[in-house]
């Protein structure tokens, strides 16, 4: 069994419902302004800079070094002709790590001036096998 309503019920519930829906509309699409320090984002943005460089060996350029902000994941490799420009602008006191295989690994800090890396990497030795144990022969422990 239904409840009729009265015309003026139906009025007041229409307007009830309006309000309700203009109020979660205010309150959900209604931009947030927090607090904000314009001075603190400019200084910011004018000790940040993009980084750009070279890198190789003693005797030529080297593709595919990986470069990357340490302590972190951000990174990049050189292309073709050795060059970088690392992703994420970076201020001074940062460090970028280079590591290459069979090349050492170095660490280079920015400092306030520092807008273009050109970078010598120095052969490594790689250890390929670790100690070998050679007082005992190997004797295999599968069985024919």
């Amino acid at each position: 069994m239904k409840t009729q309503l009265t015309l003026t019920q139906r009025q007041a519930l229409k307007t009830l419902n309006f309000i309700g829906i203009m109020l979660f509309t205010l309150v959900v699409f209604n931009p947030v302004y927090g607090q904000t320090k314009t001075n603190s984002v400019s200084e910011v943005s004018v000790n940040e800079r993009t980084i750009k460089g070279i890198v190789s060996n003693e005797e030529k350029v080297l593709k595919d070094v990986n470069v990357r902000l340490k302590g972190t994941r951000v990174g990049t490799v050189t292309n073709e002709k050795g060059e970088f420009t690392f992703p994420k602008k970076l201020k001074t006191g940062d460090i970028l790590v280079f590591s290459y295989l069979g090349y050492e690994n170095q660490e280079i800090e920015i400092k306030k001036d520092t807008a273009f890396i050109k970078l010598v990497l120095t052969e490594d030795l790689i250890e390929m096998i670790g100690a070998l144990d050679s007082a005992k022969p190997y004797k295999s422990k599968r069985k024919n």
